[in-house]
């Protein structure tokens, strides 16, 4: 499918030669320590990660007999055909990419009823630097709303495709505003003085009884984590009747595309030819998921499950535990920093956390301006005021 705007079209594109083009283009921007080709390499293997080929999953076939193509990476360019038709490339202006992803929602029409959604993530905008300055990066971004809205709007779109949500994560502050887009900035929390965060807030005691995270063996946690997702999209439909109520759904493909990347630059930067652990989980299954940010020497946490059982007594406790062994990750990795999403801990539910911080680190390191903004396009529908975006933090990102 095609969208049009003479002289621009915006189209989908499967031509491996020409998204490497595009990747060795946005390197530029987001090739960090990587070379050129290295980032492209990089691009490639993400791409190739299962939950990019979610569409190829008999899984997904079956569950989703209509819709189930629209899951996975999606590539588009924008070509101006006013410039010269030299080669498949010459008249590429554009470029951008989608995540798309299986989610659940709330609509405040469906009785509290929790269905199908794609969530599709824009990530890799860019525009070559001779291009700029003409308009092509937004008028891409509209041709895109337009593409999906014709997905969502079609006669026949099964519930998955009727509830679509469009998200992503701006490096321009609220340059997406103009275009639909609405800011649901999320600020994060920085850990520098790790070995006297240790000591106060983990009690110089890591908890060893549990088991680290390997590459793909924690799926029965992901398990845990979706029923805890669906409980809390209901406590939130219940608190915002006339809202859109979503998240991305809890798989573990999603975290072994962080893990993809993670991997591919430890390598590359020779940090070490053993795999790290991802993780760790205590033995009522609370739950720690980190990321080892090799660029920015941090490590990330994305995802922190504690335990219903926890929860009801001392949840700050759980934390203090699953806190421990990311110190100890970051410091066998040489990594100076931890860092998390007020959404995924927030600093309001943990006091002591929040006292500890305060005292140990400088305002700057707290409630820090993201440098990836969270956005989202209200579905049809609704406005800002009306969609409510759960789990908003570095489990979804993209």
């Amino acid at each position: 499918m095609t969208v049009t705007d003479p002289p621009l079209s915006f189209e989908q594109n499967t031509d491996k030669e020409i998204i490497r083009f595009t990747h060795l283009l946005n390197s530029e921007a987001w090739k960090g320590l990587l070379s050129a080709e290295q980032y492209a390499d990089r691009e490639a293997v993400l791409g190739a990660s299962p939950i990019s080929q979610r569409d190829r999953s008999q899984t997904m076939k079956t569950e989703f007999p209509q819709g189930y193509e629209w899951l996975g990476i999606k590539y588009f360019v924008v070509k101006d055909s006013t410039l010269p038709a030299t080669s498949k490339t010459s008249q590429i202006v554009s470029a951008c990419e989608t995540l798309n992803r299986l989610g659940w929602c709330i609509r405040p029409d469906s009785n509290g009823v929790i269905e199908p959604t794609l969530v599709v993530c824009i990530g890799g905008v860019f525009t070559a630097e001779k291009h700029r300055r003409k308009g092509y990066a937004k008028k891409m971004i509209e041709m895109l709303n337009k593409f999906y809205d014709q997905i969502r709007d079609a006669p026949d779109a099964p519930p998955l495709l009727k509830n679509l949500v469009v998200n992503l994560y701006s490096e321009v502050d609220d340059y997406y505003e103009k275009v639909g887009y609405h800011s649901m900035h999320v600020p994060l929390h920085h850990v520098t003085e790790l070995d006297e965060f240790y000591k106060v807030f983990c009690n110089n005691v890591t908890n060893k009884e549990g088991r680290y995270l390997g590459y793909d063996d924690y799926e029965d946690l992901v398990e845990l984590e979706k029923k805890q997702f669906k409980k809390h999209l209901s406590e939130l439909a219940v608190k915002n009747p006339k809202s859109f109520v979503f998240t991305v759904k809890p798989d573990i493909d999603i975290f072994k595309w962080l893990e993809d990347r993670d991997i591919f630059i430890q390598d590359k930067l020779h940090k070490g030819a053993k795999v790290p652990p991802f993780g760790f989980a205590l033995k009522d299954n609370s739950h720690i998921v980190w990321h080892h940010n090799w660029n920015a020497s941090t490590l990330v946490i994305v995802k922190i499950f504690i335990s219903d059982e926890s929860s009801k007594n001392n949840s700050e406790e759980v934390l203090k535990e699953l806190m421990a062994h990311a110190v100890d990750e970051a410091k066998a990795m040489q990594l100076s920093q931890l860092q998390f999403w007020d959404e995924e801990i927030p600093l309001t539910e943990f006091p002591n956390l929040a006292k500890t911080l305060k005292h140990l680190e400088d305002d700057s390191k707290l409630y820090v301006t993201n440098g990836s903004v969270s956005a989202v396009r209200p579905p049809a529908g609704f406005d800002k005021d009306t969609i409510v975006w759960d789990n908003n933090t570095k489990f979804c990102w993209f």
